[in-house]
């Protein structure tokens, strides 16, 4: 079985690679290295230096997949604010190269990852797949990447869907491990402890606001049960139900660095949300059980970057 993994040097990209050449997949990589590390993917693994939105390349480079999995994206809320045009042209012109590649090549199946940042506002916490999904402030630069992952769904489901024989939409909240920059809570933070100069760390808000994190092998766990899945057309949701907030992740952070500082709150973002945390009964279904709680999570992630050897 071959499958092309766009976005596959990224973060989560690489656990999707290393989990389907584990099971014997041959895998073609596209990325166009600006965030990810192609340098991290495993020798067998071919790989294309491609922008998403070159439509005849990625076009020539899926021929003859049975699978194709999108994840390439512009991702980091910091991208979010200051350079909403380029996550709204990726997000879009990709999802339109991934569309004609499947049209064009007869690919028989396709995967894409969504996003969280699709629940804005959602008064139903846990937050199940069926819950309308929103943009709450079409004029706040941060939707600019929630959008367009709407976006990229709708035509997964109402254009794609027309010339694939399944299809399947990933939604994942808040996936943390080693390897995967700073422009995400978890590293961010933890960046902020061990490099402190002062007695001070700052974070965003009051530090009320909530996140159900999941560690990178857990979600490894759960797209492995997804791509194994025979149903045809479905949503899921990734992620934990251990749901804590801002202010308590500082403090755990702070416990298994050894460190003792003043948590400086400051204003939040405009459009960030206050609780997120998915309702996961589906991939539980699937045999889905977290296997890191939140401290050993945090634990493995501080042994892999800052622990003396």
């Amino acid at each position: 079985m071959r499958a092309i993994v766009t976005g596959g040097a990224g973060f989560l990209g690489r656990s999707v690679v290393r989990e389907l050449t584990d099971k014997n997949w041959e895998v073609t990589v596209i990325d166009n290295d600006s965030r990810g590390d192609s340098r991290l993917l495993n020798n067998e693994v071919a790989f294309h230096k491609i922008d998403i939105r070159d439509q005849d390349k990625i076009i020539g480079v899926t021929r003859n997949a049975d699978l194709l999995i999108h994840l390439a994206f512009v991702n980091g809320t910091k991208h979010f604010y200051e350079k909403p045009d380029l996550v709204v042209d990726v997000g879009i012109k990709g999802m339109m190269s991934v569309h004609e590649a499947v049209k064009h090549n007869n690919i028989p199946e396709i995967m894409v990852f969504s996003t969280s940042e699709a629940y804005q506002g959602s008064v139903t916490i846990p937050t199940p797949e069926e819950v309308p999904l929103t943009i709450p402030d079409i004029l706040n630069p941060r939707f600019s990447y929630g959008g367009s992952k709407i976006a990229l769904e709708l035509v997964t489901v109402h254009l794609t869907s027309k010339f694939v024989e399944s299809w399947k939409i990933l939604r994942p909240h808040n996936i943390y491990g080693p390897n995967m920059g700073l422009d995400h809570v978890v590293p961010e933070l933890f960046h902020k402890v061990m490099s402190a100069t002062s007695d001070m760390v700052y974070i965003e808000g009051d530090g009320t606001q909530t996140r159900a994190f999941c560690h990178i092998e857990d979600f490894r766990q759960a797209f492995s049960l997804i791509v194994q899945d025979d149903a045809k057309n479905q949503i899921y949701n990734i992620g934990t139900r251990e749901e804590t907030s801002i202010l308590n992740l500082a403090n755990r952070i702070m416990e298994i660095a050894g460190k003792k500082l003043n948590i400086i709150k400051s204003d939040p973002m405009p459009g960030g949300v206050l609780r997120r945390c998915p309702d996961i009964t589906k991939i539980e279904r699937l045999g889905f059980k977290q296997k890191l709680t939140l401290n050993q999570g945090l634990s493995d992630f501080y042994d892999n970057y800052y622990k003396k050897p």
